[in-house]
């Protein structure tokens, strides 16, 4: 009987006309906001890092530092890239579940994985980097230790920031997915 009600009710609904621009903005799933900044970051970060590495090697010198260090910062900023894309991957793939709150807490997983992965690797590209314009010093003077003293201060000062943005964006993510479990 119930079945007769569902067809009845199915045969009584009026068809509604839908857009073609709406059909499209639907397969547009991850338009959050979260997300637009999450990749407009990504994207900003990748062209300064392969700029940085097109100029560096006259700019700052390049040839004249240990080549320890020019190998370790090809490479550095080549895993950043490979970062960035991955980042990328990560928030261009929000929906991979059943439903969507089994999605986005998949998602979030992912994400919270991406965060730490996220931090830990900006760190070390920085350390890199710093250590890039610091090599080639032949004796450490109280200027220099002041300068690595300086650069520690930032590289924490950067895992901070970065920590209070990633927990920002998490717990934004978070709260939608409460949000979500609480509705249903």
């Amino acid at each position: 009987m119930e079945l007769e009600n569902l067809k009845s009710q199915f045969n009584s609904v009026e068809s509604i006309e839908i857009s073609k621009e709406s059909l499209i903005g639907m397969l547009h799933v991850n338009k959050h906001p979260t997300l637009k900044g999450i990749r407009i970051q990504l994207i900003i970060e990748s062209i300064a890092w392969i700029s940085f590495l097109a100029f560096y090697y006259n700019f700052f010198d390049g040839h004249q530092k240990p080549v320890f260090w020019n190998i370790a910062l090809v490479i550095s900023v080549g895993l950043m890239l490979v970062h960035n894309l991955l980042g990328y991957q990560v928030t261009n793939n929000p929906i991979n579940g059943t439903n969507i709150a089994n999605s986005l807490m998949r998602y979030l997983v992912k994400l919270k994985k991406y965060a730490y992965l996220s931090i830990v690797s900006r760190l070390l590209a920085l350390s890199i980097v710093f250590g890039f314009f610091l090599s080639g010093v032949e004796a450490f003077e109280q200027r220099h230790c002041m300068s690595i003293g300086i650069v520690l201060m930032i590289i924490c000062i950067q895992a901070f920031i970065l920590w209070k943005i990633w927990l920002k964006r998490i717990r934004t993510i978070t709260s939608k997915y409460l949000e979500l479990i609480k509705g249903d």
